[in-house]
C-alpha cells in the first residue's frame, strides 16, 4: 500500500473484516488483518484494501477518543447540562458523530464544537457582518476586491520535539485560481528548501532543518482576490442544454450508482444546466447539516456519507454537490484552502463548476449557503450559488489523495487537502496533535 493513496477504497472489503470493523472491534480487526496479510491469505488487490482498513482503524480510534463518561465530563467543563440521555438524543438527531471503538460508543474529538457551532459570539457575528458587507458590494457594484496577507506556520509541540533530529515541514502555498493568479511571497523562515512551481494544482513550501525548542517554521504571502458577480437567474436563458461526461477521479469524484439515482430524482425532468445546478445546491444546503468530521481517510465515499448521514463539514458538502452535478452532466470540481478574516485563518472547502457555452468559472459554497439558510438569510444562501466572497486562499484545485510530496513514504495527517502544515522526522510523521498551528492574518483590505 502506498501511503496517502486512498484509491484502494474501490476494492470491496472482505466480509469477516467488514463485520469486525463495522462493529468497532478494532483490536480483533487489526489481528485478523495481520494474520491474513502475513500468512498470504489474500491477493494483491485485497491486501491493499486490508492494509488501508488497518490504517483507517488506527486513525478512527484517534478521531473518536471519548467514551460516555469522558464526553459528559467535557460537557460539564463547558458548562453544558448533559447526561446519558442527552448523548443518546444527540445521536438520534444526528447532531454528533460517534463510532464504536472495541465495541464501545465513542464520540468525535470535536463533538462539543459541533454542538456549539450555531451559538453566537462576537467573533462569529463580526465574520457574518463581513460576509454580508462583501455580498452587498459584489451584488451592488458587480465586483469586489480584497488583498490578504497571511502568515502560515507551525511549531512542534514540546513533547514531540527531538534534540538534534532533522525535521521536514510542508506549508501550504496558494495555487492559481480564476479569482487570482498572483501570489507574492513576502518572507519565510530560514529553513526553506524549495517551493512547488506555479500553476500546479497543489503547492507547498518545503522546510528542512534541525529544529530548536519552540522554533517556528513559517512563510508569509500576499494574495489579491477579485470576485466578479454572476447573476445566475439571468444565465438560465443563455445556457444551452448540453451534457458533459466527467472522468472518474478516485476515490472521491466517482460515478456512484446511488448518487446517480439521487441526482436523477433531484433533477426530475429538468434539463436547463443552471436550474439543475441550483437544484443540487438547494438539496445539499437543505438536507445536510454541518458537523465536524473524522478524517476523510477513514470514510470510503464522502458523497455517499453526506447524502445518507445528512451531515458533513464543508468538504463533504462540496463533494456531494460536485458528484451530483457530474451525474447531471455538468462539469464540477473541488477547491480547497483557507478562509481568511481580519481575526482568523481557518480551513475551508468549496466547489467550482462550469456551464456549457461559457468560459466562466462558477462557485458553490454549500456550507456557507446552508448556514445562511438556517439563519433565515436567504440573500446570502442564494448568493453562494454561483459566487464567492473575497476571503479565500485556494491551495488545492482538486481532491488529490496521493499527490506527490516530499513526504511520500509517510502518511500525512490529511492526504486530501492542503490547508495546514505537515511535518515529519526521518522515521515517522508527526500527528496533528503534536503540531502547533501558528496561522494568522497580517493584513486584510476590502476594496
Amino acid at each position: 500500500m502506498t501511503p496517502n493513496d486512498l484509491s484502494a477504497y474501490r476494492i470491496p472489503l472482505r466480509a469477516d473484516v467488514r463485520m469486525l470493523s463495522d462493529a468497532g472491534l478494532v483490536s480483533e480487526a487489526h489481528d485478523l488483518i495481520a494474520y491474513l496479510v502475513t500468512h498470504d491469505k489474500v491477493d494483491g488487490l485485497e491486501k491493499e484494501r486490508l492494509l488501508l482498513e488497518d490504517h483507517a482503524l488506527t486513525i478512527k480510534s484517534r478521531d473518536f477518543p471519548y467514551d460516555e463518561a469522558e464526553a459528559l465530563a467535557l460537557c460539564k467543563q463547558a458548562g453544558m447540562e448533559a447526561d446519558g440521555g442527552s448523548l443518546k438524543q444527540w445521536r438520534l438527531e444526528g447532531r454528533i458523530p460517534f463510532a464504536l471503538v472495541d465495541g464501545v460508543i465513542h464520540y468525535h474529538k470535536r463533538f462539543l464544537d459541533t454542538l456549539s457551532k450555531d451559538v453566537s459570539n462576537p467573533r462569529k457575528e463580526a465574520d457574518l457582518e463581513l460576509r454580508r458587507k462583501v455580498i452587498a458590494k459584489v451584488t451592488g457594484w458587480g465586483h469586489a476586491e480584497g488583498r490578504l496577507r497571511v502568515h502560515v506556520g507551525v511549531k512542534v509541540a514540546p513533547e514531540a520535539w527531538r534534540k538534534g533530529q532533522v525535521l521536514s515541514v510542508e506549508l501550504p502555498v496558494p495555487v492559481a485560481t480564476p479569482f487570482t493568479q498572483d501570489v507574492s511571497i513576502i518572507a519565510q523562515s530560514g529553513q526553506l528548501f524549495s517551493i512547488t512551481p506555479k500553476l500546479k494544482r497543489r503547492r507547498v513550501a518545503l522546510m528542512r532543518g534541525i529544529a530548536r525548542p519552540d522554533e517556528e517554521f513559517w512563510i508569509e504571502y500576499a494574495r489579491p482576490n477579485k470576485i466578479v458577480y454572476h447573476d445566475m437567474t439571468a444565465l438560465e436563458q443563455k445556457v444551452p442544454e448540453k451534457l458533459y461526461h466527467s472522468k472518474d477521479e478516485l476515490p472521491y469524484l466517482d460515478s456512484n450508482p446511488y448518487i446517480a439515482e439521487l441526482a436523477a430524482a433531484i433533477a426530475g425532468g429538468e434539463r436547463n444546466p443552471v436550474r439543475l445546478a441550483r437544484a443540487a445546491y438547494q438539496y445539499v444546503i437543505g438536507h445536510v447539516d454541518y458537523a465536524y468530521m473524522p478524517s476523510y481517510q477513514t470514510i470510503e465515499n464522502l458523497a455517499v456519507y453526506g447524502a445518507t448521514m445528512r451531515r458533513g463539514d464543508c468538504g463533504i458538502q462540496a463533494v456531494l454537490f460536485i458528484n451530483l452535478l457530474r451525474a447531471m452532466g455538468i462539469k464540477a470540481n473541488w477547491m480547497g484552502g483557507m478562509y481568511v478574516t481580519p481575526s482568523s485563518v481557518s480551513n475551508h472547502d468549496w466547489a467550482t463548476f462550469q456551464l456549457p457555452g461559457s468560459d466562466e468559472t462558477f462557485y458553490a459554497d454549500c456550507s456557507f449557503g446552508g448556514s445562511a439558510l438556517r439563519r433565515g438569510d436567504t440573500v446570502s444562501s442564494g448568493y453562494y450559488f454561483g459566487n464567492l466572497d473575497v476571503m479565500r486562499i485556494g491551495c488545492t484545485t482538486i481532491l488529490a489523495p496521493g499527490a506527490k510530496s516530499m513526504q511520500d513514504g509517510h502518511w500525512r495527517n490529511d492526504p486530501t487537502d492542503n490547508q495546514k502544515a505537515e511535518a515529519w522526522y526521518e522515521d515517522r510523521p508527526l500527528l496533528s496533535e503534536e503540531l502547533i498551528d501558528t496561522r494568522g492574518c497580517l493584513d486584510f483590505r476590502l476594496q
